[in-house]
């Protein structure tokens, strides 16, 4: 990442992507956009279909990867102009003084139990009965130091959990229930489609975290760097208004979404038709942005709070 950042201050001179302007004479500009193939970015790829980017004379090319810590650098550098990431390691990097800055939100956990599409599961006829039985116990994350562990870690510690005892491992989601299944872990922490396999097979959920840890919790967003959001602010405002309108439409059309998923990821239609979707609005819940901060801090993962009015975009 700081090798990133000496690039990214450097400027992208390589002529590709992105830029500024954007008017109508001179095209639509092209944002090349680093997403994870998961359910939460479906709104970007239903705002390229129902015309909202064109509107904006945006053109939008996803570039998927596997996770934040590939996206990030390349936002950084330029070969991204806009990314998903989930807050923790946004929080991390802009704790690093990393030049990024959160443009528009990108997927809630949820208000209740009831719109949770993430759960710690375990096993249905295994040891672990209730939470305060996890104590001491392996938990695999899909990452370690990041937004799940933090939200474990509280959501256990608010129902009497030493959350201090919890140990974690790293499993890919694809993997979790196998991992569980085989006994390698005594739980997991899984989000759609994976939530519904496994409890579809011989998992249960014990704690809804990212529910648990702040109601309507803002689990992931999207972000660009700093110098490309100076740089190019009318590009990023275009963005901002079809990423908003893509949000809504997705919260309102649920079929859609549903139907949407088979084009981006490897999710059979059987399965896309049974999962919880996740929770779409415009608006950043700040105060559960304040929260993982606040956690990050208490469980080491930054040495200090960010300041959120700069990560933050007004």
């Amino acid at each position: 990442l700081a090798c990133a950042v000496a690039i990214a201050a450097c400027g992208d001179d390589d002529g590709g992507g992105g830029g500024g302007g954007g008017g109508s004479e001179a095209g639509p500009t092209t944002l090349r956009v680093g997403v994870i193939p998961i359910a939460d970015v479906a709104p970007l790829y239903l705002g390229m279909k129902q015309g909202f980017f064109e509107d904006q004379n945006l053109k939008i090319e996803p570039q998927l990867a596997e996770g934040g810590a590939a996206i990030t650098p390349a936002v950084l550098s330029g070969d991204f102009q806009v990314g998903f990431s989930n807050t923790v390691s946004l929080l991390i990097a802009a704790s690093k003084e990393l030049p990024v800055t959160i443009i528009s939100q990108g997927v809630l956990g949820g208000k209740t139990e009831d719109e949770a599409w993430a759960d710690l599961l375990v096993l249905k006829d295994g040891p672990i009965k209730e939470p305060k039985d996890l104590e001491g116990k392996t938990i695999a994350v899909n990452t370690l130091k990041n937004i799940c562990e933090v939200t474990i870690r509280a959501s256990l510690a608010d129902m009497g959990v030493d959350d201090s005892t919890l140990k974690f491992t790293e499993v890919p989601f694809p993997d979790m229930n196998a991992a569980l299944e085989a006994g390698r872990v005594d739980g997991a922490c899984v989000v759609e489609p994976f939530v519904s396999q496994g409890k579809a097979g011989k998992a249960r959920g014990i704690d809804p975290f990212y529910v648990n840890t702040a109601p309507d919790l803002t689990v992931a967003t999207y972000f660009t760097s700093k110098q490309y959001a100076e740089e190019n602010a009318d590009v990023v405002d275009r963005f901002v208004t079809a990423m908003e309108q893509s949000l809504d439409y997705a919260q309102s059309n649920p079929d859609a979404v549903r139907e949407i998923l088979g084009e981006y990821t490897q999710i059979p239609p059987e399965v896309a038709a049974n999962i919880k979707l996740p929770q779409w609005r415009k608006d950043i819940t700040l105060p559960t942005v304040e929260r993982l901060s606040q956690l990050s801090l208490e469980y080491g993962l930054i040495e200090s709070e960010p300041d959120l009015n700069e990560l933050i975009a007004d």
